[in-house]
């Protein structure tokens, strides 16, 4: 009988350490997990109040009054007044007369976007060349230029 009872004892013994042992793994295997989720979703909102990333999307509208030839360049960039950050938008037209052209810019919500323009003339005359972006610049000089670079923020 004593036999039976050392037995026994020892098969409680046993069965009490291995339930410590998956008990202290179960505790220390939780933390990790926790620090885990918890770095990957800390932003709170979407700029300007928050700190959340994400692309955003502007469309400009690029265009040239002039009643003779011109030739139109045109970059997009991921910042807010600024040469650097250029975004693979852009593109370079010659054209006559009226010209209107929408231009989609996509970038972070932490930097603005800019579309810069430049308009030449490709004649001699006197006529007013306006490129308008956002706003607008003129020249009236014979094969005169203009550039204007138009902004928006999240």
């Amino acid at each position: 009988m004593r036999t039976q009872r050392t037995a026994i004892g020892k098969a409680v013994i046993a069965l009490v350490a291995v339930i410590v042992v998956i008990g202290v793994l179960w505790v220390v295997s939780i933390p990790s997990q926790s620090n885990a989720s918890a770095s990957s979703s800390s932003c709170s909102g979407y700029p300007p109040g928050g700190d959340c990333l994400a692309n955003y999307s502007y469309t400009f509208t690029v265009s040239v009054n002039y009643s003779g030839p011109w030739k139109l360049t045109y970059q997009g960039y991921s910042c807010i007044a600024c040469s650097s950050n250029s975004l693979n938008v852009g593109g370079n037209i010659t054209g006559n007369g009226l010209y209107s052209k929408s231009v989609i810019l996509t970038g972070p919500n932490n930097n603005g976007l800019t579309l810069c323009a430049t308009a030449q003339k490709l004649d001699g005359s006197n006529l007013t060349l306006i490129l308008t972006v956002t706003g607008y610049n003129e020249t009236s000089l014979p094969y005169g230029s203009t550039s204007y670079c138009g902004g928006v923020v999240p």
